[in-house]
């Protein structure tokens, strides 16, 4: 565990540094970025940097969206479950004994795939 730790953490820090160096090497360079009513000048490790925190915030909403649409199918999936399953029926006074739970090799009992599947 700690050797996991220990080689995770010299990565991070080889990518910090090819960062740094990066950014070193090319603090000079202008580039032009041209958009369809914008041009702007700026230079290259903003322009790198600013296309990974919009890369990484268009994943994070990408994402985002699928949580909350497969929230929404397993909500949907649970209501219709809910709305087929025979009403529970009402117990006698006479019977004490609660009924046993049904063993796995119980035909009557039928499994559903999950729906997030």
């Amino acid at each position: 565990m700690l050797m996991r730790f220990v080689m995770r953490l010299l990565a991070f820090v080889v990518v910090i540094l090819a960062a740094f160096w990066f950014s070193v090497r090319n603090g000079s360079e202008l580039v032009n970025v041209v958009l369809p009513f914008l041009r702007i000048r700026a230079p290259l490790p903003l322009v790198v940097f600013a296309c990974i925190l919009g890369g990484m915030g268009l994943s994070g909403l990408l994402a985002w969206r699928a949580e909350l649409r497969a929230r929404r199918l397993a909500s949907r999936a649970a209501s219709a479950r809910l709305a087929f399953e025979p009403p529970a029926a009402s117990e006698s006074p006479a019977a004490s004994e609660p009924p046993a739970p049904p063993g796995p090799s119980s035909p009557s009992e039928r499994s559903e795939p999950s729906p997030l599947l």
